[in-house]
């Protein structure tokens, strides 16, 4: 759907494209999933998005300390907003697109769709990173003194932060799995069989 692919065009802006602050875009990117969800019939996502936000909040919960940038951005009770947005929507959109591809699998095993959405996550979490670091400057600066992976120059952050990272997605995908949350498309293709 064209629309999807907008909001990945609008994530990436969110790093400092934009002329709009990245915060507040990561928010109000946030903020018209709700509408975005319910006009295209999706009503089955939103549950997807309220587990990537909760994975978000108990990550933010944990690592708070860890996030400080180079740019101003909104901190409320001590914890950055940035990071907490930035996870919510970028867990949802990465199983968003999963979801838009294992119709095509439907005879794959658990193991193999759960290898399927790391490889997809880890591929849009290290594109996002480097995008992140190398084009738009953006740097997380209370962890700037971590080397980043190697090879790749990104994630610059202490070690068990780099196992997080890289374990976030697993984990969301694993909850979305034991709740057992229906395909986030559903609904837009129901309606488009009876529209």
């Amino acid at each position: 759907m064209i629309a999807d692919k907008v909001i990945c065009v609008l994530a990436l802006f969110s790093l400092g494209f934009s002329v709009i602050r990245a915060d507040f875009m990561i928010i109000a990117l946030y903020l018209l999933l709700f509408p975005y969800l319910y006009l295209t019939h999706r009503w089955h996502a939103v549950f997807h998005l309220l587990v990537s936000s909760v994975v978000a909040c108990c990550w933010l919960f944990v690592a708070r300390e860890q996030y400080g940038y180079n740019r101003e951005l909104l901190v409320i009770a001590g914890y950055n907003v940035y990071p907490l947005f930035a996870w919510a929507v970028g867990l949802f959109g990465v199983f968003l697109i999963y979801a838009h591809w294992v119709p095509s699998f439907r005879k794959m095993t658990f193991m193999k769709k759960m290898a399927f959405f790391t490889l997809l996550y880890w591929g849009l979490l290290f594109s996002s990173e480097i995008l992140a670091y190398r084009f738009f400057n953006f740097r997380n600066i209370a962890t700037a003194q971590y080397a980043g992976l190697p090879l790749l120059d990104c994630i610059h952050v202490p070690g068990w932060m780099k196992a997080a990272y890289l374990l976030n997605g697993p984990v969301y995908f694993l909850i979305c799995e034991v709740l057992r949350l229906p395909d986030p498309n559903i609904g837009m293709k129901k309606h488009a069989l009876t529209g």
